[in-house]
């Protein structure tokens, strides 16, 4: 009898054990599914695939990755604390809003960063070593220029070089937080007068100035700000035309 109790006792505790794993397990899943998901929706929205003002339905994400609402319930959730979704009900969501003075902001804060990247690489007399790296970048840039969207990712990757040159991790953490937003706006800008060549053109004086160690960089990267902004502001132009 103490035997069978014993043997009944261990089968439980395995069948407890092996339920626990399983648990674990499926948790496991969810949480890799909903990264899965939580990145996808933000790339799309980034390369505008999911445009400003659009819905995101939960139950059409999880129709769409053949899952429980879980996951994307958990991927949604992230995408509202970062901005990227808004709403008061999770299962009726919208893509946030891009406004011309949101992209000035963004624009503004942006400027600020790489003008002070600069300031400081050129105070530490370390502009060569920053060219050479950039140099690398603008070879990437040129290899991607028939591939728009790739190219305006390889654009911030250039950009990114010049601040994190400095081993700043809070700037470094700053532009990071914000540079997936100015890639959205910058690809929701782009136009005919934004051209492959021209932007190349823009960069390639920058990588210029900084092997010539020539103090005046800064109003090479304010005209290639300019640049984008003037797209920008075509585009907002554009879309109110198309609105009216």
């Amino acid at each position: 009898m103490i035997r069978n109790a014993v043997k009944i006792s261990t089968m439980k505790h395995a069948m407890y054990q092996g339920g626990a794993v399983l648990c674990i397990q499926k948790t496991h899943v969810e949480a890799n599914l909903s990264t899965v998901i939580y990145d996808k929706i933000k790339d799309d929205i980034i390369e505008m695939r999911r445009l400003p003002d659009s819905f995101v339905l939960e139950r059409q994400v999880a129709a769409e990755y053949e899952t429980s609402r879980t996951p994307v319930r958990e991927a949604l959730k992230r995408l509202m604390q970062e901005g990227w979704l808004v709403g008061e009900d999770r299962r009726r969501l919208q893509v946030s809003q891009l406004t011309l003075a949101y992209c000035y902001d963004a624009f503004a804060v942006r400027t600020m960063i790489e003008k002070h990247a600069i300031r400081e690489i050129f105070a530490r007399g370390e502009t060569r070593s920053l060219a050479g790296k950039l140099d690398a970048e603008m070879r990437k840039m040129d290899a991607l220029k028939d591939d728009a969207i790739a190219m305006v990712r390889a654009d911030l990757g250039f950009h990114t070089v010049i601040v994190e040159h400095l081993d700043n991790l809070l700037l470094t953490r700053v532009w990071r937080s914000i540079s997936d937003e100015i890639a959205r706006i910058v690809i929701f800008a782009m136009d005919e007068e934004r051209h492959p060549d021209v932007i190349l053109k823009e960069h390639r004086k920058i990588v210029e100035a900084l092997w010539d160690q020539q103090t005046d960089i800064i109003t090479s990267l304010d005209a290639h700000m300019n640049g984008i902004l003037q797209g920008i502001e075509r585009t907002f132009e554009q879309y109110e035309l198309t609105r009216r």
